[in-house]
């Protein structure tokens, strides 16, 4: 099944029941409209920017544990999309569902931030730059050793 057919399921699916999500319920046509235009735009942006994050991972790893670090932060990740959707309703029945989503909001905020000071760039490094700059210790001294090693790269590809 490709994503084709997938969509002429769906398409399918929402036309024979009228686009009616709970019988007897109202909808207002503009915040309807205006939901879901902004689920679009989540998940495009999400898709494109910090979505791809959890799985560059696998760069990061020796070539002779790839395979096991890879399979675990993948389970790390999964692990994580489990807590957040077994909590989901039960922290929205505690603190309003706009309190469950600015939790998350927050969370993300963390993650982001995390990602931005913490998660190194290895663009345009090898693989064994790469390692030599994860051997150095520390967040930050990855980091520099990383902006290091490109500046040095530039540096020789600007020479020639």
């Amino acid at each position: 099944m490709n994503r084709s057919d997938i969509f002429r399921f769906c398409s399918v699916m929402t036309l024979t029941t009228g686009n009616i999500l709970i019988e007897g319920a109202s909808y207002s046509r503009a915040w309807s409209a205006i939901v879901l235009l902004s689920m679009i735009i989540f998940v495009a942006s999400y898709a494109t920017g910090l979505g791809n994050v959890p799985w560059q991972q696998g760069e990061f790893f020796p070539l002779e544990v790839r395979g096991i670090g890879t399979s675990l932060s993948t389970a790390t990740n999964w692990s994580a999309n489990l807590l957040i959707n077994s909590t989901y309703l039960s922290l929205m029945a505690k603190i309003t569902p706009s309190g469950a989503f600015g939790f998350y909001a927050g969370l993300c905020a963390l993650g982001y931030t995390f990602v931005v000071f913490c998660f190194p760039e290895t663009a345009g490094l090898s693989l064994e730059e790469v390692r030599g700059a994860f051997g150095k210790g520390g967040f930050l001294k990855t980091i520099r050793e990383g902006e290091r090693l490109r500046k040095l790269k530039r540096e020789m590809k600007e020479r020639e």
